[in-house]
């Protein structure tokens, strides 16, 4: 199935409130903003800080864009195996749909056949990487190692202006780490 389309990208990320949805989703935005025209970058939560439903909405492309918000994408991330059912009906025919494999089982994988669904172990790399709260990026770096719809040096370049600051350059360099190692494992899946 091919994920990249004429010049436009869109992404509905899902999951719950403490997994990072709106920070990977604005920095996709912002690093679309250096190679698109245009784009528009739409978040929801809930009130709860953590828990609570989040999902966002990040649509680019070279020409105008009739609304922020979407019902069914090209692209849909899930961190969060509960949110499945869920989001499972909002990825278009042909379109690509990335897990995070947490709590994933036989009766929440997903049934389609007309998705390109891929089961990243986010969670389990940002373990091996040494910290668990960059799972966030391993997941934005398998939609740019699948979808090649923004450059790497882009999100790399966000991911720095985002995490910098004195006596940042660890956390700068964890968080680089992750996307990359995201990047690498679904060129590995392909």
């Amino acid at each position: 199935m091919e994920h990249k389309q004429n010049g436009k990208g869109e992404l509905l990320i899902a999951g719950v409130g403490g997994w990072g949805i709106v920070t990977i989703g604005d920095i996709l935005a912002n690093a679309a903003l250096k190679e698109f025209e245009n784009v528009a970058w739409f978040p929801s939560y809930a009130t709860m800080m953590r828990g609570g439903e989040s999902e966002c909405c990040i649509i680019f492309s070279h020409k105008r864009i009739s609304s922020p918000v979407i019902y069914r994408s090209s692209g849909v991330m899930v961190l969060g195996a509960s949110r499945i059912p869920v989001f499972e009906d909002r990825v278009k025919p042909d379109g690509l749909m990335l897990i995070e494999t947490t709590g994933v089982n036989e009766e929440n994988k997903v049934k389609r056949d007309d998705v390109d669904v891929r089961y990243v172990s986010a969670m389990e790399e940002a373990t091996k990487l040494g910290s668990i709260m960059n799972a966030n990026l391993v997941m934005l770096g398998a939609y740019i190692g699948a979808t090649g719809l923004i450059s790497k040096e882009s999100i790399l370049g966000e991911i720095e202006a985002r995490f910098s600051g004195k006596g940042k350059d660890k956390i700068v360099s964890a968080c680089k780490d992750a996307f990359l190692a995201g990047l690498k494992l679904i060129q590995q899946h392909a």
